[in-house]
């Protein structure tokens, strides 16, 4: 099974972890960040002030993208709208190793016509999606500490995929950041590999100067 994809990753990775980003978004040279929000979109160097806050070296491996982008569309808002978001930016960089393992790592946060992003928001967002996604099952939250820190972590398999997410913040409010780690559910797949990925990219996220 190691060659195959699998779509869960494009779909939970990538749309959720950064809030909604799907294939059909605007992006390239006509997304002006400038401009009002009336679509999705993300491009590379869109937002460089939070792009400099997601890592782009992963275990001395660079990733395989880096980008930001904005959502303001009620399909990918989802449940922030509740608490009067109608604009949310975010940044994240993505290791893709194939074979459905990959790793996230980003940050989230909204302008300052918003209100100041809070991670219990974040935390509702993803929940929400894993449990209303028909693929996914064994949905498990808790709050770990990992190497001095309190997070957020999710776990759920999702069409045969373990994926785990963290969501962890200074302060609580403003810049969220978030940390998803994907390993396709295979024979001789090791959850402590899986668990270490998670940790090192964790440490990764808090190494970037904020």
């Amino acid at each position: 099974m190691r060659g195959r994809r699998t779509g869960s990753f494009a779909h939970w990775i990538l749309a959720a972890a950064l809030a909604g980003v799907v294939a059909g978004c605007q992006a390239g040279a006509s997304f002006d960040p400038a401009a009002p929000c009336t679509a999705d979109a993300r491009l590379p160097g869109a937002f460089p002030e939070l792009e400099r806050l997601v890592p782009t070296k992963l275990g001395g491996v660079s990733a395989t993208q880096v980008d930001s982008g904005r959502n303001c569309t009620s399909s990918s808002l989802t449940t922030y709208a509740a608490h009067g978001i109608s604009e949310l930016r975010y940044a994240g960089a993505t290791w893709d190793k194939g074979g459905g393992d990959a790793t996230v790592i980003a940050i989230m946060a909204t302008p300052a016509s918003q209100p100041i992003l809070r991670q219990e928001w974040v935390e509702e967002f993803y929940r929400a999606g894993a449990l209303a996604s028909t693929k996914t099952e064994n949905v498990n939250a808790t709050r770990p500490t990992i190497d001095g820190t309190v997070v957020y972590r999710l776990e759920t398999l999702n069409d045969l995929s373990l994926q785990t997410l963290l969501v962890w913040s200074e302060n609580g409010m403003g810049g969220i950041h978030v940390v998803i780690v994907a390993t396709q559910v295979e024979p001789g797949a090791s959850r402590n590999e899986h668990d270490s990925r998670v940790a090192e990219a964790l440490a990764a996220s808090k190494a970037v100067p904020g």
